[in-house]
């Protein structure tokens, strides 16, 4: 069983700055794992503990993008692909692109395994386009996947139910948070992390083909009112309406 995992090195929203613009402070700015990309890196070990095989971890991005390589690597991955980018700058079809390129050329995979968006700007693109990409059927938001006999069986969880799907492999599947509890590497597996290869790979597609690049983030600034409404309760109570419906909130 050969599985391919992807990954990306996120900015840490918990340490995130943004200027008076509202713009985020790219430059410098802290970065990790995407959180719920390690549920996708454990569900991979798990399968392959389960049948044998290899686990490749890819991610896009610079140099800084090769630790979230070694946290997989250290985590039990067998190697690791960086396709060069630069950071931050491709949309969400770009990364596809560029993944799928790289995947494609280091395939087969029986399996590719994502998780079901990033922990930073959470879209939850890349995997469909992905799968469409590499021409692969694609099941998505997965809590539970059995993978064997040319199969993959997987259980979403519904707003009203609990949906059981199968595919055929080669296939892509994006799973939630749910799924496992990542491990966490001892410092030995660190130090043997160190010693796995990891290769670097040039987009073999022009930049011109990339599609969009992203040029500029900014965060939403929400600002309050805080408007009290006095009085006896009914009259603030139509006080309230009156400006609700005054702002379309309303009708």
């Amino acid at each position: 069983m050969k599985i391919a995992v992807c990954v990306k090195q996120a900015l840490d929203e918990a340490e995130l700055r943004v200027d008076p613009s509202g713009r985020p402070q790219l430059e410098g700015a802290a970065t990790k794992m995407s959180t719920f990309d390690k549920n996708a890196v454990e569900e991979a070990l798990r399968v392959r503990a389960a049948l044998g095989g290899e686990v490749v971890v890819f991610t896009v991005g610079g140099p800084d993008a090769k630790k979230s390589l070694k946290e997989a690597l250290a985590m039990g991955a067998d190697r690791g692909t960086l396709v060069v980018s630069q950071p931050f700058a491709l949309d969400t079809l770009g990364t596809a692109r560029l993944l799928s390129d790289a995947i494609a050329r280091a395939g087969p995979f029986d399996l590719v395994v994502c998780s079901e968006g990033s922990s930073d700007a959470y879209t939850g693109q890349v995997p469909p386009m992905l799968a469409e990409l590499l021409g692969l059927p694609y099941v998505g938001y997965s809590r539970k996947i059995e993978a064997g006999e040319g199969k993959v069986v997987a259980e979403r969880a519904l707003e009203e139910a609990v949906e059981t799907v199968e595919a055929p492999m080669p296939a892509v599947v994006s799973v939630v948070s749910e799924i496992n509890e990542p491990r966490y590497p001892t410092l030995i597996q660190i130090m043997q992390a160190a010693k796995k290869p990891i290769e670097e790979s040039s987009p073999a597609m022009p930049a011109a083909e990339r599609a969009a690049q992203v040029t500029g983030m900014r965060v939403q600034q929400v600002s309050r009112k805080h408007v009290i409404f006095e009085g006896a309760p009914e009259e603030a109570a139509k006080k309230l309406l009156e400006a609700l419906r005054k702002d379309g909130v309303l009708q």
